[in-house]
């Protein structure tokens, strides 16, 4: 209305409203676009569950992977250790659990080994407190909660912190060691941890797509953690799809192939790292109708390195039973071969030693001409040590040295034959670092090579010393350029020189020609130690046999022949006994126990040589020197049988009386050549000596419970013979009883102090 009447009233058009037609296209519009973005949101939803089926794919792979594997893995989600923790299937397999217990930290302790329990203990408590980065590493013995049997893992594992430092989670791996097979691992639970995350944000795409990230930040932890593991205990997973060819491959088994992570991998591939001699056994191994494989073979890298594997795998075959992939695990083994192979060679090496001292020591025992006990010994060193000659050097003032002899062209030749103008050298200097080293110990042995100007040489006995020139500063003997160009002449290039002692007291020098410049390994330089031994021992038998009689040298000979059959063959037989031993416990995995068979091994070695000097020389044996006949008896016993299959026994009976030096001497040997025919040949389970002391007599009964032999039989060895000599010696009887299957009993039965005639003072 206005306030004029007369004008007219004017009316304000308003915005039309819409026609029903044109609200009909809008709420078509509207739908159109409602039913595109429910199209977008359907595919994103069916990509995601592509995508979470491939995680799940892949998943099972992994767990087939580690199912298959040696592996035991556990998971302790939790910093308090009494809470239930998530061990693997085989986890609980190692540790002779029930499948379906829950493991608690008190749980595992009561399974760890009384001995091994603290030390265990305190090593995963140090780790959760962050020492060493956190880093859990043992070995040790647990005990099988059913049968109460014993065995050795090895554990290594890793704690996470939170950002406080913290300890949140500790993960680790077991594996069994005992008989070194493969040990399994599974990732227990892990599936339906996943399963129950993705069921539970599938309500709509905001929670898919957080879900999503959630369970790919999982994966990528789990993946660490598996790839962790692999790279611990050396052994990668890999699947073979049969249908496309593909290769999925852990880390760890590029690593083990040497192989660039993005290098695209295909059988054709794996087939051209198989060695040669192997690649029959591998293809037939994937071509056969399926069932689990566990086999090993070689791999040669692109440097021509040779690797050892081990493979496990299983077949995965579709509802038609048809093979549609292959899964499975791969280990790097070629330490563990290579250890093997090193115990095998130095056992190898033992055994050769043995027989060359043995054969050394039979030529000497037979040997009825003493002027040809040198060119025996000579012999055996230049055949076992690959040299082309051999010279006998005796040490005359401070640093003159004369030559005895040398073994040429298979015979011993004399100075005064041969080479008659270098009959007298000097060789060493005192102040020459090489040689002074040597005048000072004694023992050390020179490595020498003489095709260079000038000659040099290097203490060979100990590693990676340097080279000094032969003469040092000061101007050598003439006489040595005469030794230097004749040696030339006939192709020598190396020498191995090895001092002999005397009293102790450095007297001379085995010297070992060589065409070849041979790295003498430390075991060659121990036998050619112990040769040169036999060499000085021969030259002083030829020394007696100028100076006594026939008959006197022919007891001397024999009574040495018998002291080193007595001290080296019997001291190599309890090397070799201990080196067995080694290897028996290096094949279950003892390493320890192994361990402690290769001291024995060196201190039965290093005693037999010091025995060897001390009968060389006609001295009383370190045993008695150090205790009496009773406990060097039993000593005897416990270091020979210690590690064997014999259980030793001593027992005495009666107070002993004072004996002689040889009669006690004779008895010990006595003793110790009936324990090692036990040891060598009777296959025995018990092992028992008895020293009784009567009035009239001394009776030393030596019993086992062996195969037992023929006494009548006249196959008797050194060792018989040499006992009946030192009974007959001590004017005593010796009593063999044995049968075949029912033991042996020798008796040495001796006259005591208050008998009518001989006496043991």
């Amino acid at each position: 209305m206005h306030d004029d009447p007369d004008r007219p009233e004017v009316l304000t058009p308003s915005a039309p409203s819409p026609s029903p037609s044109e609200r009909t296209s809008e709420r078509e519009t509207a739908a159109e676009e409602l039913q595109r973005l429910n199209a977008e949101l359907r595919q994103q939803a069916a990509h995601l569950r592509e995508v979470n089926q491939t995680l799940l794919e892949s998943e099972q792979r992994l767990r087939l992977a580690i199912e298959t594997g040696r592996i035991g893995l556990w998971v302790w989600n939790s910093t308090d250790l009494n809470n239930v923790g998530d061990w693997s299937q085989r986890m609980k397999e190692i540790f002779g659990l029930p499948l379906d217990a829950e493991v608690t930290h008190d749980m595992f302790l009561k399974v760890v080994h009384p001995d091994d329990r603290t030390r265990v203990d305190s090593l995963v408590m140090q780790a959760l407190a962050g020492a060493n980065g956190g880093e859990y590493r043992a070995e040790y013995r647990t005990i099988h909660p059913q049968d109460g049997s014993e065995q050795w893992v090895t554990a290594r594992g890793q704690a996470f912190f939170d950002a406080d430092g913290q300890a949140i989670r500790f993960i680790g791996t077991v594996m069994e060691i005992t008989e070194r097979k493969r040990a399994e691992e599974a990732s227990a639970r892990l599936n339906m941890e996943l399963e129950r995350r993705i069921r539970e944000r599938t309500a709509d795409l905001e929670r898919i797509n957080q879900a999503f990230r959630v369970e790919i930040e999982e994966r990528k932890k789990s993946e660490a953690s598996l790839t962790r593991t692999q790279r611990l205990s050396q052994t990668g997973s890999a699947t073979w799809i049969l249908a496309t060819g593909q290769l999925i491959w852990s880390d760890e088994t590029y690593c083990i192939f040497e192989v660039h992570p993005d290098t695209k991998v295909t059988p054709e591939l794996v087939a051209s790292r198989v060695h040669p001699e192997d690649l029959p056994l591998y293809l037939q191994a994937f071509s056969g109708k399926g069932e689990d494989l566990h086999f090993g073979h070689r791999l040669v890298m692109p440097d021509g390195y040779i690797k050892y594997v081990e493979v496990a795998a299983t077949a995965i075959r579709d509802e038609a039973g048809q093979i549609i992939e292959w899964a499975g695990a791969i280990r790097d083994v070629t330490s563990i071969k290579q250890s093997a192979e090193a115990l095998r060679a130095s056992e190898h090496l033992a055994r050769g030693q043995f027989a060359a001292l043995t054969r050394t020591l039979d030529a000497l025992a037979q040997e009825s001409n003493p002027e040809r006990l040198l060119e025996h010994v000579l012999r055996m060193i230049a055949g076992r040590l690959n040299g082309q000659s051999v010279s006998v050097y005796e040490r005359n003032g401070a640093n003159e040295l004369d030559m005895v002899a040398t073994f040429e062209e298979d015979r011993l030749h004399a100075p005064s034959k041969h080479l008659s103008s270098v009959k007298k050298v000097t060789l060493f200097t005192e102040d020459h670092p090489v040689w002074s080293e040597v005048l000072r110990t004694g023992v050390d042995i020179v490595v020498g090579e003489i095709d260079c100007d000038p000659p040099r040489i290097r203490i060979g006995s100990r590693e990676n010393s340097p080279w000094y020139p032969w003469h040092g500063d000061a101007p050598h003997d003439p006489n040595m350029a005469v030794i230097y160009r004749r040696l030339a002449a006939m192709g020598v290039v190396a020498t191995l020189t090895v001092p002999t002692l005397i009293g102790g007291k450095l007297a001379g020098f085995i010297g070992i020609r060589s065409r070849h410049k041979n790295l003498f390994r430390a075991n060659e330089m121990e036998l050619a130690r112990a040769l040169a031994h036999q060499a000085m021992l021969a030259i002083q038998l030829m020394r007696l046999s100028r100076q006594s009689r026939e008959a006197a040298i022919a007891a001397e000979r024999n009574r040495m022949a018998r002291d080193l059959h007595d001290t080296l063959a019997q001291g190599f037989t309890g090397v070799i006994v201990q080196l067995e031993a080694t290897e028996d416990a290096w094949s279950r995995g003892l390493l320890p126990e192994a361990g402690k068979h290769l001291v024995r091994a060196r201190e039965l070695a290093r005693g037999s040589l010091q025995e060897a000097r001390r009968s060389a020389h006609a001295l009383r044996s370190q045993a008695l020197a150090e205790k009496n006949l009773c406990d060097a008896v039993e000593d005897l016993i416990k270091k020979m049988t210690s590690g064997t299959s014999v259980v030793g026994a001593f027992t005495r009976e009666g107070s002993p009386w004072p004996l002689s030096n040889e009669c006690e001497e004779n008895l010990l040997r006595i003793g110790q050549e009936v324990l090692t025919n036990t040891l060598r040949h009777a296959r025995a389970r018990h092992f028992n000596a008895h020293l009784a002391f009567e009035p009239q007599r001394l009776r030393f009964e030596l019993r086992d419970d062996g195969v037992g032999f023929d006494p009548a039989s006249q196959n008797e060895g050194l060792g018989l013979i040499g006992i009946k000599e030192r009974v007959e010696v001590m004017g005593g009887q010796l009593t063999i009883r044995s049968a075949e299957g029912s033991g042996t009993l020798i008796v040495a039965s001796l006259p005591g102090p208050y008998a009518s005639s001989g006496s043991l003072l």
